[in-house]
C-alpha cells in the first residue's frame, strides 16, 4: 500500500504563533539590517541576502523595532527553517529571545491591532 502525505498550500498549519504582517519589524542579523514580511513570537521571514546561511544553522539577531521610539539592542538567536527561492525569502523560527526581544515582540502584537482597528 503506498503511503501519501499532504504539502505545501494543501497542509494545515502547524504553527504555534499566528505570524503578521503589522507592524514591520526591523531585524539586524549580523551587521544586517532586513525589514520582515512577517513575525510572531516564534520567527520571523526577510528577504534573502547573500551569503544566507543554510537551513537548519543558527543565527544571532542583535537589534529589533518596529518605530524608531521603540528600537531596542537584543540577544536572541534563530534557525534558518526554511528557504522560499521562489518568493527570494528566508524563515528564521527563534530559539532563545532575551526579556527585551520578547516585550518588544509582545508590544509589538498589540500595536498591531491599533493599527488594525484605526483602518
Amino acid at each position: 500500500m503506498t503511503n501519501f502525505f499532504t504539502t505545501a498550500k494543501y497542509r494545515p498549519h502547524t504553527r504555534k504563533d499566528h505570524r503578521y504582517e503589522l507592524p514591520k519589524l526591523r531585524i539586524k542579523i549580523g551587521s544586517l539590517d532586513f525589514e520582515t514580511y512577517d513575525w510572531s513570537l516564534g520567527g520571523f521571514r526577510i528577504d534573502d541576502f547573500k551569503g544566507r546561511p543554510p537551513v537548519g544553522d543558527q543565527v544571532t539577531v542583535n537589534h529589533l523595532s518596529y518605530s524608531e521610539e521603540n528600537a531596542f539592542d537584543v540577544k536572541a538567536t534563530a534557525t534558518v527553517t526554511r528557504v522560499l527561492i521562489g518568493k527570494n525569502q528566508v524563515a528564521f523560527a527563534f530559539n532563545e529571545l532575551d526579556e527585551k526581544a520578547f516585550e518588544l515582540l509582545e508590544i509589538a502584537s498589540m500595536r498591531r491591532l491599533s493599527q488594525l482597528s484605526s483602518k
